[in-house]
């Protein structure tokens, strides 16, 4: 590691350390938890007042107070029913102190939890409490996953791309009303709320088993950060992040970006594009935005043991499969071969850019994999 690029990293983690703590978010309104400590309380309290009554009846010699009856009396009290002295207490002052204090103290238990449940009903917030739960198992289960960071201007189009191409996301924002629409708008996906600056939130997020990350918070700094925290816990992972200034991108490297993308410089080659080859621009955005196309351009790598390794493109006939054959790229170059010839061999590592629907490339897939990868994904 070159001086320069050591100082940028210990710069990196200096900032890590010594800045200002990303700020909490409020605690997330969990009812259930007042639910088992509310009902936990009640029976409590259920069960004490039954023993004292059964004790006092022991007092008092009253062989009629017996357990079933002492039970009975504590749950008319609490309830409000009240069907007259079920238990006889006049003259016994010690139970009707008792009783009275269970009626002003034990009755706030039950107001309790009738009052939660009628506020969840009435708020809608059952359906939200049962979709971040379905959401959370939904998320233990995913296996090679995209993660994508900020769904603002940025991220809502990752999203749906992302959907488009059959891969399964997860998102994390802080506005959770943000991706509730966005999940209208583009069908239910399981979504994270917090920061994702925050390791807890990566790993609900299933950081460890996810395969990609998409940085794109609004400022640079905080997608640094999130690059930086996602890389210390999954090494593995491919994480490319949005960038607003050129400086930022050396940064973003060390932190542990294996690639950087500027919407605006983007958006300034697509303005040129749209003057000088409107043609092809029209093409790719059919492509890309038409909802009832679903080709896309895709990167397939061919692994050792697959069923097309060591043959030639012709002989693999991809053609039949739907699929054009675009450009190739041999295991350790960084240029392309374009519109690569019939005679180019498929040896394990080359990668081949191709263009096909989704519905074809998941048949595609299992010519690049070995069998038991595509038995695994099948």
């Amino acid at each position: 590691m070159s001086k320069g690029v050591a100082w940028e990293y210990t710069y990196l983690v200096a900032v890590r350390s010594n800045s200002t703590p990303v700020p909490r978010l409020p605690g997330r309104f969990d009812p259930f938890r007042y639910f088992k400590w509310g009902g936990l309380a009640l029976v409590t309290l259920t069960l004490l007042s039954t023993v004292v009554f059964w004790s006092l009846g022991h007092l008092y010699h009253r062989p009629d107070w017996t357990w079933m009856n002492c039970l009975f009396m504590v749950v008319i009290t609490l309830t409000t029913i009240g069907y007259g002295d079920w238990l006889e207490l006049r003259g016994l002052h010690l139970a009707e102190a008792f009783t009275m204090l269970l009626a002003m103290i034990g009755i706030a238990a039950p107001a309790f939890l009738v009052s939660n449940v009628t506020a969840l009903i009435v708020e809608g917030l059952f359906t939200d409490i049962f979709r971040r739960r379905r959401m959370d198992k939904q998320i233990a289960k995913m296996h090679s996953h995209i993660i994508v960071c900020g769904v603002g201007t940025t991220g809502v189009h990752c999203v749906n791309e992302l959907r488009g191409t059959g891969r399964e996301v997860v998102a994390i924002d802080r506005d959770e009303e943000k991706l509730k629409r966005l999940c209208d708008e583009v069908g239910e996906f399981p979504y994270i709320v917090g920061s994702a600056e925050s390791d807890e939130v990566l790993r609900r997020a299933g950081i460890e088993r996810a395969s990609g990350l998409l940085a794109c918070l609004t400022e640079d700094k905080d997608n640094v950060f999130v690059t930086l925290t996602a890389r210390s816990m999954n090494k593995q992972l491919r994480i490319i992040s949005k960038v607003l200034e050129d400086q930022s991108r050396r940064k973003l490297g060390i932190a542990g970006a294996n690639g950087t993308v500027n919407p605006t410089a983007i958006g300034g080659l697509r303005l040129v594009s749209e003057l000088v080859r409107p043609t092809v621009v029209t093409f790719l955005d059919n492509m890309m935005r038409d909802r009832d196309s679903s080709h896309r351009f895709e990167e397939l790598v061919v692994e050792t043991g697959s069923p097309i390794a060591g043959r030639t493109l012709l002989s693999a006939n991809l053609r039949n499969q739907r699929t054009l054959v675009v450009a190739a790229r041999q295991p350790g170059e960084t240029r392309f071969i374009y519109n690569p010839t019939p005679d180019l061999l498929l040896g394990p590592g080359v990668v081949i850019v191709l263009l096909a629907s989704t519905a074809d490339l998941q048949q595609v897939r299992t010519l690049f994999q070995t069998p038991a990868a595509a038995l695994g994904q099948s």
